[in-house]
């Protein structure tokens, strides 16, 4: 929905409003591959990101804005360098919620592979899911 802003009447300017509905989501991703000691850098996840991302516009045509924050994972005994990605339904390019949720996934998804990473938790506003590619534990997790 488009929406004319005008200011005040000294103003000249005049910029148009875009709103969308709300919708956002989240996942993290270590920057550790698989349980190695081998560190992911934050320059060589944003060229993997822009992989994915193109692979997300050939499949489903459109574009996955996404903003990315250094964070860590702590877990009894665990401690991993890790990225946290923020999704949002980006009112420039609005997506159908229902498309919007299988692109994060399926970026996730790509994400996972390129960057050999075990699991992956993505937090939508209704649920949480995880991606896994096996049940096997960080060794340096003391459960």
């Amino acid at each position: 929905m488009k929406t004319s802003f005008n200011y005040p009447e000294e103003d000249k300017n005049s910029s148009v409003l875009i709103t969308a509905p709300t919708f956002n989501a989240q996942a993290t991703i270590g920057l550790i591959k698989g349980y190695s000691n081998e560190l992911i850098s934050f320059s060589d996840f944003k060229m993997v990101l822009l992989t994915a991302q193109k692979q997300i516009k050939k499949e489903f045509e459109l574009v996955l804005s996404t903003k990315i924050t250094l964070c860590e994972i702590v877990c009894l005994g665990q401690e991993e360098p890790s990225v946290s990605l923020d999704f949002i339904q980006y009112p420039k390019f609005q997506i159908e919620e229902a498309v919007l949720r299988k692109a994060i996934i399926r970026l996730i998804e790509i994400l996972m592979e390129l960057l050999q990473q075990n699991r992956v938790v993505i937090v939508f506003p209704d649920n949480t899911i995880m991606l896994e590619q096996s049940e096997t534990i960080d060794p340096n997790i003391t459960l």
